[in-house]
């Protein structure tokens, strides 16, 4: 279930920022032009990421798949499921983990600690680890 969990926030944001990017890189105005110019390069170039980076990605996710798990505790990792990945509500997530808003929140703001300090011992920073996915 934690590795369907990390691999499904990984999936959603590169997802998200491959649409924000396909749809800024071009422009009807350069998909209109009818001068008998072929179309520019960089909407024909082929899109799809190169063995080297789903590689660099793969290695990206088993590196932040096994800090989640050697970091947070269960009760952490299932607070960041429900609120992160499911996106359930502050309040459901607190019913359903049977505790209270206040506990819950302090429990999300432990595990980011967590998750920060030690993406840090690593040599990593939240951006790097974010960087993997957004590269085409």
């Amino acid at each position: 279930m934690f590795s369907t969990w990390v691999q499904k926030i990984a999936v959603r944001i590169a997802l998200t920022e491959l649409r924000r990017k396909r749809w800024s890189d071009s422009s009807l105005d350069e998909l209109m032009e009818t001068d008998g110019t072929p179309a520019p390069s960089r909407l024909l170039a082929d899109r799809t990421p190169g063995p080297d980076l789903i590689s660099e990605q793969s290695d990206m996710m088993a590196r932040v798949r096994r800090i989640l798990e050697e970091e947070l505790t269960p009760k952490q990792r299932e607070a960041l499921l429900l609120l992160g990945i499911q996106e359930m509500p502050l309040e459901d997530a607190a019913r359903q983990m049977k505790t209270n808003r206040n506990a819950l929140y302090k429990l999300l703001h432990d595990a980011r600690l967590r998750l920060k300090r030690r993406l840090r011992g690593e040599g990593l920073t939240a951006q790097e680890v974010l960087a993997a996915f957004e590269r085409r």
